[in-house]
Parts: structure tokens; sequence; C-alpha cells
């Protein structure tokens, strides 16, 4: 996106400029320039004048390949769905998707969700949109100053990897990832270079078979342009007539205005990418060539690069399909009746002996019911820990696989550890092999020896959005307590007392201890939840006492009301659940329970405001309150970031992180099978208290819109939307956000290391505050390329920071995984409790090249970062 060439350091030094202020200057170069990143433009991006986004022609491009697979299931018609199907510049009818979900609901021999299909559309979709904040700074993401070579590497090396994760690793969710970063630097291709200008008529046969050829693009001394001011370069080519008449490419190069003196000037006669914020769009050959909106220089051609871009999205999905498979395209798209994981995770320490019975009298239930649900789990996983390995036992596609392998497990492994065990080894692994929104159940007696991995299981957790159930077997408290005082740094009690809320909760699971006569109940318990994809929450706290209003809706046939606590449930008198009519609901009798949990299934609940109040139930203990109805009605929430309001970007995308307190964010709230111009937006704290409400500024096809302010408290997201008979539709977020003060930025993205190479990745740590912080930072990465247990470094600082770590990757490099996920972490320190806070994290992908040369590679971008850090120093 930037080049660089004489970078002229003394001038800073002469000027004095401060860290911050340069710093400042370098995020002012966020000029997306490619189609409009986000999609708050989407609804009327069919209409005349008005711009074709990134997000709108990945969603059309997964439209269409959504009909054609449809279309070859035996006994599907199509043909209702073709009617609706209207491709223009790069732009589907924004009603498309709805009527795809509408579809897929009344044709049940399809056997597919229509609800998480519409999650993984708008997750391949909004991954692309990402690249324009994660790699704003890299010319190959987006095809900017005739990187050709570079820009065709990484989409074949993105599309190579979303391949390799689905074939090696069964690993569909980082594939979509992939695959939709791919397609940003694939459509950018089309925006950026001349390719409309040389009339070429069907999509670039290169991206995503082979990386361009030298001799398929101008060299670096051939002149590519000539000058056009104002009107004339829309009306006439500003080409070079040899690169027109022997059809050679060129992209533009970008200079920020202002910044010649660090960057330089482009090389003579080449073209300039345009516009208000390019510097060298004024050198000779005066103008550009982007084509990223209406009103871009070559604005004149936006709709046939549009138009381009979504035939070679349709055409890489097409070859995708091809590579990999039906029965794997299917799943990718999650257009088949398996969709989650379920993972178990169990302690075969001595003292578990009895829960391991347990476990596999669970599992085989579990097996033995799971055909009778509408969706069962895609893949089954089975880790087994003590206080010394953590190890992926099964992942199988068959259940009866999980069954045979959790009979065979060794029920005494080890002894009990006096330091206890490896439970968030556990937790990761299966976080690396499950799939999105995926359940996974835990079983052990001891607390986590390896604290020091929470926040690596933390960022897995919300990436992945996965929901932790932890099964606490009795001598938990008694070794929690005694280890807490040996180790406190590296101990975790994982039962969420002192401050130190357990993942999950945070997941929007549960903790609560069991014993080896639960497991009726138990059973249940697990279940009930294998039904996820028709349970929405509608209510959840963490308190020793509250009481709160909520509201049932006519879609809801059944309501499950769950409450449990590490400690014991000893006076069920101090619980009232009041119906509509103001009648109290008999919670005695008709509930499943043990001394920690009970559950209440209500068939056919009243509509309308039901009220819960729950005093003291254990002494010490907090109770945790979950309230989900059975529907059909599905509704979901996401924090969204607005991308910079200036010429050549506008819209937004989905924040990945925690949100910094006091910072302004948009809430993207999507209601499948409604559709509602009133509605509220709340944030509420984990007791169920509402922080905040506001009113959405936004209804359309693509969702509610809402603009919030971050509050300093934990929340999660609930909305409330009113229908036109008055009735209230009511439901919240399972995940717990959490506020922070600092932030993690990593600007030279993206990173591929080959085998014997070292690649370095800069990153940029911020805070808030304008007081001196202290921090711990971590950096791990799933393939452990980093060591076992990462890399930590004690960070103290005013305002922010910069620094770097290195991963390598060794010769003869034998793992099938060819995508290693890097999460660097940073957690502030109780000196009293001599714990550490989770504060943020980022998450980056490093994909890694087989048998390619030994270097050390410092890229473009990697110069932007080595400036950042050289001028805080000074």
């Amino acid at each position: 996106m930037l080049y660089i060439e004489h970078i002229h350091i003394h001038y800073f030094r002469r000027q004095r400029m401060s860290p911050t202020i340069f710093f400042l200057f370098l995020l002012s170069l966020n000029i997306t320039r490619a189609f409009d990143a986000g999609f708050l433009e989407l609804k009327s991006a069919r209409q005349l004048n008005k711009d074709t986004t990134h997000y709108g022609i990945t969603i059309c491009a997964l439209c269409r390949a959504t009909i054609d697979y449809l279309k070859s299931l035996p006994k599907i018609d199509t043909a209702y769905l073709e009617t609706k199907f209207n491709e223009t510049n790069g732009q589907c009818p924004t009603n498309l998707l709805n009527d795809i979900v509408s579809f897929l609901q009344a044709n049940q021999q399809s056997g597919v969700n229509p609800w998480q299909y519409v999650t993984t559309i708008r997750t391949i979709a909004s991954s692309n949109t990402k690249t324009d904040l994660k790699e704003m700074f890299n010319t190959d993401s987006h095809f900017d100053s005739e990187r050709f070579v570079g820009g065709s590497q990484l989409v074949l090396k993105r599309y190579q990897s979303s391949i390799n994760s689905i074939n090696n690793a069964g690993n569909y969710d980082q594939a979509r990832k992939t695959f939709g970063e791919m397609l940003h630097t694939l459509q950018d291709f089309y925006s950026h270079s001349n390719f409309i200008e040389l009339n070429f008529t069907s999509p670039s046969d290169v991206l995503g078979e082979r990386i361009f050829q030298k001799e398929e693009y101008a060299p670096v001394d051939m002149r590519t342009c000539i000058s056009c001011t104002g009107s004339s370069c829309q009306t006439q080519s500003n080409l070079d007539e040899t690169i027109l008449k022997k059809k050679i490419l060129t992209t533009g190069y970008f200079i920020p205005k202002g910044a010649g003196f660090l960057f330089g000037k482009k090389p003579k006669g080449k073209c300039s990418h345009g516009g208000s914020f390019d510097g060298s769009s004024t050198d000779e050959p005066i103008g550009g060539i982007n084509k990223d909106k209406l009103d871009s220089v070559h604005g004149h051609l936006h709709y046939q690069a549009a138009g381009m871009a979504y035939q070679g999205t349709v055409k890489i999905l097409r070859q995708f399909r091809n590579t990999i498979g039906d029965e794997a395209f299917g799943l990718f798209l999650t257009l088949k009746k398996n969709l989650h994981s379920l993972v178990i995770s169990i302690d075969t320490a001595c003292s578990m002996a009895d829960y391991v019975e347990l476990a596999k009298n669970i599992s085989i239930n579990i097996v033995n019911q799971y055909g009778q649900l509408e969706f069962a789990p895609y893949n089954y996983i089975l880790i087994s820990f003590t206080d010394s390995t953590a190890e992926l036992i099964v992942n199988s596609r068959n259940p009866n696989d999980l069954t045979n392998a959790i009979e065979k497990l060794n029920s005494c492994r080890r002894r009990n550890s006096t330091e206890g065990e490896l439970y968030y080894h556990s937790l990761i692994e299966g976080l690396k092999q499950c799939e999105y929104a995926s359940v996974i159940y835990t079983f052990t007696d001891s607390p986590a020896r390896d604290a020091y991995l929470k926040h690596q299981a933390r960022a897995l957790i919300r990436s992945k959005r996965a929901v932790v159930y932890s099964f606490m077997g009795e001598q938990m408290k008694r070794r929690s307590l005694s280890l807490a005082r040996v180790q406190e740094d590296s101990i975790d009690p994982l039962d969420g007392r002192n401050n130190d809320t357990d993942l999950a909760s945070i997941s929007g699971g549960l903790t609560y201890p069991i014993k080896v006569e639960d497991r009726p109940v138990i059973a249940e318990f697990i279940l009930r939840r294998l039904e996820w994809t028709r349970l929405q929450s509608i209510f959840m706290y963490k308190a020793k006492s509250t009481s709160g209003m909520f509201y049932i809706d006519a879609s809801i046939n059944e309501v499950h009301l769950d409450i449990s606590s590490m400690g014991e449930i000893d006076n069920l008198s101090q619980v009232q659940l009041t119906k509509p009519d103001n009648t109290l609901y008999s919670l005695t009798g008709n509930y499943i329970r043990t001394k920690h949990l009970y559950m209440w299934k209500i068939l056919q609940p009243m509509v309308g405001a039901w009220r819960l109040t729950t005093s003291n139930l254990s002494e010490i203990f907090e109770h945790d309150v979950q309230i989900q109805g059975k529907t059909s009605l599905i509704c979901s929430s996401s924090l969204q970031k607005e991308m910079e309001p200036d010429k050549d970007s506008s819209g937004y995308t989905q924040l990945t992180t925690e949100p910094l307190i006091d910072s302004d964010l948009l809430v993207l709230t999507t209601c499948e099978n409604l559709q509602s111009s009133v509605a509220e937006i709340s944030l509420i704290d984990q007791t169920g208290k509402v922080l905040k409400s506001y009113s959405p500024f936004q209804f359309d096809q693509l969702g509610i819109l809402t603009r919030i302010r971050v509050p300093r408290e934990p929340f999660r997201i609930q909305t409330i939307i009113i229908l036109s008979n008055g009735e209230k539709v009511q439901r919240i977020e399972k995940q717990l956000i959490s506020p922070t003060l600092f932030t993690i930025e990593l600007f030279d993205q993206p990173y591929i290391v080959s085998e014997g190479e070292t690649i370095q990745m800069n990153y940029t740590v911020r805070s808030a505050s304008t007081e001196k912080v202290s921090l711990r930072l971590r950096i791990y990465d799933t393939l452990k390329l980093m060591g076992t247990d990462g890399i930590v470094k004690e960070i103290t600082f005013t305002n922010e920071t910069s620094g770097t770590s290195s991963i390598t990757l060794q010769k003869k490099y034998q793992q099938k995984l060819t995508t290693d996920l890097v999460i660097f972490a940073v957690s502030t320190p109780n000196n009293q409790s001599k714990t550490f806070t989770y504060e943020n994290d980022e998450t980056v992908s490093v994909y890694l090249e087989i048998n390619l040369g030994t270097t050390i590679k410092i890229t473009q971008s990697l110069l932007i970062s080595l400036l950042c850090f050289i001028w805080h120093m000074s």
C-alpha cells in the first residue's frame, strides 16, 4: 500500500517530532485505497451513483456459490432462488441473504442450519474488510506499487492455506477467515491495476493459480502513465501508449500527501494511485488510476472493476469447491447438518478415576441420542491431561470413536500433583481443534498449574465464540485454597473468586462442582446444550442476590432456567419467578438438581414480562443464572469499529479485540426472520444491571446499527426489539466483553515464514492512561514454534511502547498445518494478590512456506515499525 524509498531519518531528528505525533501521523495514513471496505452504503449500493463495497461483492459471490451448491443436491429445486438472484456492478439485492435463509427454513430436505449459515457468510465477508485495518501498510495486500509478485504470492499462499486447514486439520473456522482475507487482495487487483483499462473481458487466470511472471507486468524503469488533470482523467486514458498496445499490467504508487520527505518520490514515469490523500498524484505523471469509488480518479470504471472483482471472486470459489470437493465445500459454507464440535477434556489423575467413569457414561448417552437432534456435532474431540501432559486423544467425525477412546482411557495415569494440573494446555488444545461456536466440557478436581496460559485460551475462546462448561470434582475447593498460597502467579483455582472471572463465565458457560451420583443430571445438562442452535440467551447474571425482568416472545415454545453455584444451594425459597399475569410460577418439585445446580424447563411459557428474584442462595459464593429460550427467531450482536471517514473509505468492520474504555464504537445487531423499526440496545454488567441503553440510528436489511460509548465495567450486549403489536423480543450475547485501557497493534501483517527462516513481528502497546504503567506481555503461538510456554516480557512505559519479537521455522518442518496463530496478550500485576489481570490481546496469522531458502525478512512495513521504535527511544 505504501512505497518506501529514500527514508530521511535525520529530518525527524532536526524537527524533534515526538513519538506520539509521529505515530498519529502514521495512523493518518490509514487510507484504504480499495473498494469501500465497510457496508454502511450497501443498502443503496444498487441505486444510481452509489459505490460497490468489498463486503457487498463478497456476500453476493457467496450467495451465488450457495445457490450453485444447493442446485447440485438431490431433490432441491433452486428455481425460486434463481428468480431472486440478480448481480449488477458486483452487488446483489440486499434481501438476497434473507431469501436464502427463508428457502433453507422451508426446505427441510436440505438439512441446513440457516442461522449458522448466515454467521458463516458474514464471517468470511468481515475477514475481507478487516484486512484494511490490520494490513493497511502492506503493499502486497492491496496490489499497490506494482507489487505483482508479492500480491499474487499472497493470494496463492492464503488460498493454499485455506485448503490445508481443511484437508490437513479439518479446521473450517480458520479456513473461512483465511479465505476472506485472500479475497480482499484478489478484489483489490481489479481496482488498483490497469486490468480494466486493458479491456480484459474475464477475470485473471493468475490469481489463486500461480505467481505473476516478470514479462506480465511493467519493469521498474518503464513509463506506465502520462499526465491527466481534472475531468480529462475520466474521459481519456492516462496510460502510456506502449502499456496499452502490449497489454502490460501496472498498478499505482501511493505516497501520503505531505510525506514525500519520508517516503521519497515514486519511480520516474510511474502511475499514481490518485486521490486527495496521494501526494504522488501531483508529481509527473500527474493523476492516478484507482477505481475504488465512483468519485475516484478513474471512478468512471468503478462499476466495471467491481463487476470484474465479483466474477473473480465467483471464479476462485468454484475453483476452491473443485479442489476440496463438494462434501468439504458444503461444510465450508455450513450447508451441512453437522456444524460445531463437541469437545471433552478429562483430568486423568488418580483422584479423578470415578469422574472418568462418569464422563464415559455421559459420552455414551450423547452418542445414543445425538442422532435424534436436528443438528449434531461435526466432530468429536477428546483431550486428557495430568500435571505434566495434555494430549489430543481423538478428533473424529465418528461419535463412536469418542466413546471408544474414553472407554480406553487410563483413569489413574498419574498421582495428583501438589502443584495442580495442565488445565489450560488441555483447553487450548481443544480450542485449536474445534469449530466455530463449539461446546467444551472439562472435568477436573485440581486447580490449574498453568494459569499463565489463561490469556491465550481467552483469546481463542473469543475468536471461536466457544462456550466452556467446567465440572469440578469434590476435592477442588480444598486444593484451590492450599495451592493458591504456594504459587499465586501460576495457580488458578478455577472458581472465579477474587475478581478473577473464570473462562467458563466469560464464554457464557458455567462452572460448578459435581459428584459421581450427579451423572443423570449432568447427562441431561449436556444433552440440552447440544441443541444450542435452537437456544437463544435471554437473561444472564452472576451475583449473590438480584431481581431482574426479562421478556418472553411468542416464538419461544420452551424456556430453560438454570441456577448454579460453586457453593451448595440450600435455600430454594429465596428464588421467585413471577409470570406476566403477576402470579408465581411454582419452582418446587418440577426441577432437575444437584447440590450445586438446579434446572427448570418451562413448556409453552406465557408471553410477556417475567421477573426472577434470587437472594443469598449460598453463604460464600455467588450464583449464576442463565435463562434461554428455544426459538426460531435468532438475533446476534457484535461490536464494530468504524472505518476512517476519508475519501477512499467508509463503513465499519468487526472488532476482534477487547474495546478501549470510553471509546466510541458501533453495535451491529442482526435478527433472522424479524423486521422492526423500534429497538433498544443495552449494555448489561455481570450482575444483570443495565449500565446504559441506546437507541439505534439505522435499520436496514443488513441489521440494526447503534452507536455506543464503551463503559469501564465488563458487559454483555442486550437487545430488546418492539414489534408492531407491542410484543417485546429480548436476546443477550453470551460472551462477556471486558473493556481495557490497553491496546496491542501489529501493522506489518501478513507474515510468511519459510523453512530455515526467521521473521520479525513488530508490535506497539498503547495505554490510555497518562501515568507510567507496568505490564506483562506474553507471546504464544499455537504450533509452539516459539516454545511450549511462549515468550514473556515485562514492560514499563508511558502512553506507548514498541518492540519486536521473532519466530523461526526450522528446516525440515514435519507438521501438516501451514497456518500458525500468534497471540500477543497483555496483563497488569496485582501486587497484593501476586496475580496478573488480563487486559487485552491481538491474534495474527503466520503462513508457513515449506522448502524455500534461508534468510531473515525485513519487509517495507517493518521499516515503518522500526521508525516508530527509534523515535520512541529518542
